[in-house]
């Protein structure tokens, strides 16, 4: 673990507001179930919000359950792991929720998997770490200690990025991952939100890079959220809105 670092990941000084200790919220379905949210303590890979596209993405897959029912799921960057745990509720073959190998990251998925699916966890939902754009490592807990396992983790149906793409620096890792964990006639579900109005270009370099990696794209949807932080700088039209887009072989 020594060689890891999380710089690629770091963002400028003051690029979002002061982040609260640990906690707790509710998330409702869309059918108006409430599942508990736990949110781990200020990170610095941006986990300890519950992301707008997040949630968007969650909804979209409690209306598209033909998507991933019987099939199997990734989910990269996983944080508060709603998309993973709205597939493993509707019927996912195969659930595999994943973050950052680390510890408080990895033990958050786990503590919500426990409050809302205990009866799928360790069944159909599983929780690994994973490191994006390595195509054949991913990781365990044991005894509270992460160990990385070099076997390959499969290739998948769906895979889910919600609110990534806003990290630049790891635009080709995730298309590598997508590319390498793909399988034949799956695709990647992506929303977003331009958090910066200014580097909307960067990030949208993201779908058109995907070609590089044998991937085409396609815009599903676009929806008008509340701001996730009000005083931030930029239109508030351009950061409160989150796209859904899809990745497929081409």
């Amino acid at each position: 673990m020594d060689d890891i670092e999380f710089s690629g990941f770091e963002e400028p000084k003051d690029f979002r507001p002061p982040s609260p200790e640990p906690t707790t919220t509710e998330f409702t379905r869309i059918n108006g179930q409430k599942l508990t949210v736990h949110l781990p303590p200020k990170h610095s890979l941006w986990a300890h919000w519950l992301w707008n596209a997040g949630q968007s993405m969650t909804n979209y897959l409690d209306k598209h359950t033909g998507l991933y029912k019987d099939k199997t799921v990734l989910e990269l960057g996983a944080a508060a792991s709603l998309p993973s745990i709205i597939c493993a509720i509707n019927g996912g073959k195969t659930v595999i929720s994943t973050d950052y190998p680390d510890i408080p990251l990895l033990k958050n998925i786990l503590l919500n998997a426990k409050e809302n699916i205990p009866e799928l966890l360790d069944k159909s939902f599983f929780v690994k770490g994973y490191i994006w754009g390595r195509k054949n490592e991913h990781s365990l807990i044991q005894e509270n200690q992460i160990v990385l396992v070099d076997e390959s983790i499969g290739q998948f149906d769906l895979i889910l990025l919600a609110d990534l793409i806003f990290n630049h620096h790891q635009h080709e890792n995730l298309l590598q991952s997508c590319s390498d964990l793909l399988s034949k006639d799956g695709i990647c579900l992506v929303t977003f939100s331009h958090h910066n109005p200014q580097w909307v270009d960067r990030d949208m370099a993201f779908f058109e890079n995907a070609g590089k990696y044998g991937l085409g794209y396609e815009k599903l949807y676009e929806e008008r959220w509340s701001p996730m932080f009000k005083d931030d700088v930029g239109n508030e039209q351009v950061r409160s809105t989150v796209y859904g887009y899809k990745l497929f072989r081409i």
